[in-house]
């Protein structure tokens, strides 16, 4: 009986291990996903803001800095020069 229950106990031990690490990997994922969604919004609205007849550069240098900040890992090389695009080429006067 000692026996029995020393098996079934490990069995749910790893059982409950496996499945706590398979959730964490899905939230990780869920969460990853979020964050790319999140970016891409931002560069969204960037793009929104640089095409308003009197765009406000500060601003949009702003944003650009806080989205190569919280972004870097979801941006491919093209998005970066078109950020680095932005922040050359923000005349106040445009």
């Amino acid at each position: 009986m000692k026996k029995s229950f020393f098996y079934l106990s490990a069995f749910l031990l790893a059982l409950a291990t496996l499945v706590n690490c398979s959730v964490k990997d899905v939230v990780d994922d869920l969460s990853d996903t979020q964050k790319a969604l999140d970016c891409a919004n931002l560069l969204v609205e960037i793009d929104e803001k640089w095409d308003e007849q009197d765009r406000n550069c500060n601003e949009i240098k702003s944003d650009v800095a806080r989205i190569l900040d919280t972004c870097n890992d979801f941006l491919d090389a093209e998005q970066k020069e078109q950020l680095q695009f932005y922040i050359d080429n923000c005349v106040e006067d445009n």
